[in-house]
């Protein structure tokens, strides 16, 4: 994988996708895909790694803004777990992991802290995929009650909830109240998910993102600056071995 070297020494890889609709070079860059180039059909390698490396100090104030120190580092996360916290909620399980020969990975839950993962644990993608179905399960167990408990503070009511994997959003709302939630909220403090929560909410009387619909969610969030700042970064708080496979 091809590499940009910053001025502070940090080597970002990057990846390059061919996009038959783009008119022209654009980068990207988000805690789950890390640094990609965008390129039509047809530019040379050498021009993208030239116009990569003079769009350096973009990608450092980039990284830096996303509280992401170290892309290079980031991939060296991607194994699996031999814990997973989940500060939404407080808990930490251990994940043991128990090879079976010839069967799909599976999570069992062991007691209050431990989960168990079984079968062919050498398949690392089979083995994610569980992983993320547990996760699944459990942010339908506890996610629905932390938004009923915050719509009781707030009195602001919803009509459905949801529990989803969305790749860019932790939640969105409809016309209708109906409210999706991203099951990797699990992975953000206490704070951060009460706020998108709330967020959420607000979105049941002001179905937009204007000056209104900011008042609204700042009633019931005084630091609203301060967690808006903090939300830029929240996508750090997922591991990389679940942003790596989605």
């Amino acid at each position: 994988m091809p590499e940009i070297h910053l001025d502070d020494g940090r080597r970002v890889p990057y990846s390059i996708r061919i996009s038959p609709r783009s008119r022209r070079v654009r980068l990207t860059l988000n805690p789950r895909d890390g640094l990609v180039m965008v390129s039509p059909p047809g530019v040379d390698n050498a021009e993208l790694a030239a116009l990569a490396t003079s769009w350096r100090d973009w990608i450092a104030r980039q990284l830096d803004e996303m509280g992401i120190a170290d892309l290079a580092a980031r991939e060296r996360r991607r194994a699996l777990p031999e814990n997973i916290a989940l500060p939404a909620l407080g808990e930490d399980w251990g994940v043991l992991y128990r090879y079976a020969p010839a069967a799909a990975p599976r999570v069992r839950e062991k007691g209050a802290s431990a989960i168990v993962l079984g079968g062919d644990v050498s398949d690392h993608p089979a083995c994610v995929s569980a992983l993320r179905r547990w996760l699944m399960r459990r942010a339908r167990q506890t996610l629905p009650d932390c938004l009923e408990r915050v719509a009781a503070e707030t009195r602001l009511d919803f009509a459905t909830v949801s529990i989803r994997g969305q790749r860019s959003r932790w939640g969105s709302c409809s016309a209708t109240g109906d409210i999706s939630l991203n099951y990797q909220l699990l992975f953000l403090p206490p704070h951060l998910l009460r706020h998108v929560l709330v967020h959420e909410l607000c979105h049941t009387v002001e179905l937009n993102h204007s000056p209104r619909f900011w008042r609204t969610v700042a009633r019931f969030e005084p630091d609203l600056v301060q967690l808006r700042e903090e939300m830029r970064r929240s996508w750090s708080h997922v591991p990389g071995w679940l942003l790596a496979a989605i």
